[in-house]
């Protein structure tokens, strides 16, 4: 059942993002602008749209504040703990091979089998049957690009090796070059685990038995998890609705479509053992202006969309789902953006007492429930204990002062 869900997860998430950069345009060319052009995208994800889902926090004065003040903070990739998150893949080698190829045919080669000053044409049809893959190499027995690449070298003049080492580190920088642009693209994630959803196959005790989750991104169970309720961003909700700017109620209109945005953005991870890579003919598409800009098509942003979906296999414990947002609308809000659906926040075994007592208070104001995880003492899971406990025995312990 979790291999089918798997399957099904990726085709539609895929073929979302595909028929949104479909409709990209000159006046449309963001993810953002085009959503917001044609928000009845929308309308075939609402019911893959999950409940509720939740996220970590590590006990910092900026999570709580960001808690009481009812928004969410946008990262960029750069900051996450797996350095493959996010990060396309590409085939360096593949590249240069394909770029070395039309530059001996764009330049012309000699037909001679023994030319010192150029390519041959030998020297052409050997790099072309050169394989550039190591592990599909081994039942082909094929020669390996480098390979061929350094025998026909030492077959030419100093001058004519020269030029080859050049083009070489010309090629090599152009593709490392644009795939550090393609990584600094700026486009900020927010990540939440689905784990009480009926996306996933069920499992005995999902939430209470997370304790990996509580270590990695709650401070060791010294932080918090909220809960949050997300069914007002469903497009079956959100798309009916009529959205129009007035001046006079800006604050409003910009709430609205934010929640557009954030509806839109929001994805399940693909968990995988392969990488979402580059091809070379879309690498070599790829332009960077003078100022370091990219210059990129839909098929390439469709690609980059869907590399910050893809995660290692290893990683599906976490059942991660994202919001996906532009970094100009991020940006517009400081990166912090209004997130008003914190449905019950649970308080780490390990949370210090004047944490507890400040979340308590702010769980009070924001009227949501909270709970304090407790350790079971038979088993490796957590279980939810009422705040009430917590404050009996907080007053009880003032009934037998040491003053006395």
């Amino acid at each position: 059942m979790r291999s089918w869900y798997y399957k099904s997860q990726k085709k539609w998430q895929k073929s979302f993002i595909n028929s949104v950069f479909e409709k990209k345009s000159y006046r449309c060319s963001s993810f953002s602008k085009i959503i917001l052009d044609q928000p009845e995208l929308l309308d075939t994800k609402k019911s893959y749209y999950p409940r509720s889902l939740f996220k970590f926090f590590a006990p910092t004065s900026e999570n709580i504040i960001d808690l009481k003040k009812q928004r969410l903070w946008f990262s960029h990739p750069t900051s996450f703990n797996d350095p493959f998150d996010c990060h396309t893949g590409y085939d360096s080698t593949s590249y240069e091979k394909h770029l070395l190829i039309e530059h001996i045919q764009s330049s012309g080669f000699d037909k001679s089998k023994n030319s010192r000053d150029r390519f041959t044409e030998d020297d052409l049809n050997r790099i072309f049957r050169s394989d550039t893959d190591y592990d599909s190499n081994w039942y082909r027995n094929n020669e390996m690009f480098w390979e061929a690449l350094n025998e026909i070298s030492k077959t030419k003049n100093k001058e004519f090796q020269d030029l080859i080492y050049k083009l070489n580190r010309k090629f090599k920088e152009d593709v490392e070059n644009k795939i550090k642009k393609l990584r600094e693209v700026n486009i900020r994630v927010a990540c939440f685990s689905d784990l009480k959803s009926k996306n996933f196959p069920p499992r005995v005790n999902d939430f209470e038995s997370m304790i990996q989750m509580w270590s990695h991104y709650a401070d060791n169970h010294k932080g918090f998890c909220v809960e949050y309720d997300l069914s007002s961003l469903n497009p079956e909700i959100l798309l009916p609705l009529k959205y129009r700017y007035s001046s006079k109620d800006k604050e409003a209109f910009e709430s609205e479509m934010t929640k557009l945005l954030l509806s839109a953005g929001l994805l399940p991870i693909i968990y995988t053992s392969s990488r979402v890579n580059v091809p070379k003919t879309k690498l070599k598409a790829i332009r960077v202006d003078n100022e370091g800009n990219l210059k990129i098509n839909s098929d390439v942003d469709s690609l980059l969309y869907k590399t910050y979906i893809v995660k290692s296999a290893k990683w599906n414990y976490e059942r991660e789902w994202r919001i996906i947002l532009d970094g100009d609308i991020c940006s517009y809000f400081d990166n912090k953006i209004s997130f008003p659906y914190a449905k019950k926040i649970y308080l780490g075994c390990k949370m210090s007492t004047e944490n507890i007592d400040i979340l308590v208070e702010i769980a009070e104001e924001l009227e949501t429930e909270v709970v304090i995880m407790e350790m079971n003492n038979k088993k490796f899971y957590l279980e939810p204990e009422s705040i009430d406990s917590y404050k009996w025995n907080k007053k009880s312990k003032k009934w037998n002062s040491p003053l006395y």
